[in-house]
């Protein structure tokens, strides 16, 4: 599986759409995704390029006619997470919901992905509104939902250049205002803490983040964590990772083999 989420995020950084992901069967995982016919590598070159980014993947090409259009639209299907509902522009609005809209062709994080469904549950049970520090933002889903839920200001980061636009496009299209996207690099860049954190990253990049965080004065500020991204076994490390700062674990969900935690100070 993770072999296959870095195979979509190489393929996406190609071609900057969405793709489509079959589930798991005997160890393999089937991947479509669409390319233009111009100024896209064929399959010999989609193969060559995954190899050079560790996955080793058999790749074959085929011209498709306008229905994968509509294959992607059928895949991408609201996602509810409490009151959240993530829809793709496409699908309408629906009364008594915090609509999140992003468009599949902006960045990752649609909220088809069990780590950003279960990062919006945990969002909601935090007891506080403040300011809020997205860490690898992605698209913006979970900086627009912050906002949706009445936290705020949002700074939201990402050491990708297309994820800070993303998100920026995502919040205007959003009308959504308090929600500031600029690149930085965990570990790097100076990061200045939030009452509110949120993290949809791994558990190596958690653990840079948490040292970082812990090694500034203002550590005390951050008083509320939503850290996602992980499998099930590595939601203890994470926590541990952050106790330097005196956050401690409130609850955890898990879904598809992939685990959130919410801590609290």
């Amino acid at each position: 599986m993770a072999d296959a989420d870095l195979a979509v995020a190489e393929c996406h950084a190609l071609t900057g759409v969405g793709c489509m992901q079959g589930a798991p069967l005997h160890g393999r995982v089937a991947i479509d995704t669409w390319m233009p016919r111009t100024g896209a590598p064929d399959a010999d070159g989609l193969r060559a390029h995954l190899a050079a980014a560790g996955v080793h993947a058999t790749v074959s090409a085929r011209v498709e006619d306008d229905a994968w259009r509509h294959a992607l639209r059928d895949f991408h299907q609201p996602v509810q997470a409490g009151v959240i509902r993530v829809r793709p522009p496409w699908i309408a609005p629906a009364a008594g919901w915090h609509d999140v809209v992003i468009d599949p062709g902006m960045a990752f994080g649609t909220g088809q992905h069990a780590t950003t469904r279960t990062a919006l549950e945990l969002l909601q049970g935090i007891p506080a509104r403040g300011a809020v520090l997205d860490a690898g933002c992605g698209s913006g889903v979970l900086a627009i939902a912050a906002r949706r839920l009445g936290m705020g200001p949002v700074l939201a980061i990402d050491m990708d250049d297309d994820a800070v636009r993303a998100t920026t496009r995502a919040a205007r299209a959003n009308l959504v205002d308090g929600v500031t996207a600029r690149r930085a690099v965990i570990g790097r860049d100076p990061i200045a803490p939030a009452p509110i954190l949120l993290a949809n990253i791994t558990l190596e990049v958690l653990r840079v983040l948490a040292s970082a965080l812990a090694g500034r004065s203002d550590a005390a500020v951050t008083r509320h964590a939503v850290l996602s991204g992980l499998r099930p076994h590595e939601v203890d490390d994470a926590v541990r990772a952050f106790a330097p700062l005196g956050l401690d674990e409130r609850a955890r969900r898990e879904g598809d083999g992939w685990a959130s935690v919410r801590l609290s100070a």
